[in-house]
């Protein structure tokens, strides 16, 4: 049923760890192979530079580099195949929204479902929506949301 899972994951680590737990348990249950995959959001780093500049953004706001980035996919890699499971990772450049490159990575990968973490829902999450909220909405195939 699930051949290809798509976990999306992100700079925080107990919603990525959360993320991971929910797509072992699923390629576990459906013999899947695994794509981790983190896209970096270049488009609100700029946006946010510019805005720590003007004094709007706290001076201990941190953005990931691409080599972190790398080292989140990796570590997830690692606790899925350390269970046995065929898993790969890949991050996305983050050249555009953060939500339809995660759906085209998806889509190249042949992914059958998507697993991504949703924070709840935030003030900012309504008014903007969140990647995940977009996901939903925009995805082809299903999303699981991992509170």
């Amino acid at each position: 049923m699930f051949e290809r899972i798509v976990a999306a994951i992100d700079s925080d680590p107990e919603r990525s760890a959360k993320v991971t737990e929910a797509t072992r348990v699923l390629a576990k249950g459906f013999e899947s192979s695994v794509l981790v995959v983190h896209v970096r959001d270049v488009e609100r780093q700029t946006t946010m530079v510019g805005a720590a500049k003007a004094g709007a953004v706290p001076p201990s706001m941190h953005f990931e580099t691409e080599e972190e980035a790398r080292q989140l996919v990796d570590s997830a890699v690692e606790r899925l195949r350390g269970d046995g499971l065929h898993a790969e990772g890949q991050v996305g450049p983050g050249a555009g929204s953060t939500a339809r490159e995660l759906l085209a990575i998806a889509t190249s990968a042949g992914a059958t479902e998507i697993v991504i973490g949703d924070r709840g829902s935030h003030v900012t999450d309504v008014l903007l929506g969140s990647v995940a909220h977009r996901v939903v909405h925009l995805a082809e195939i299903p999303v699981l949301l991992v509170r």
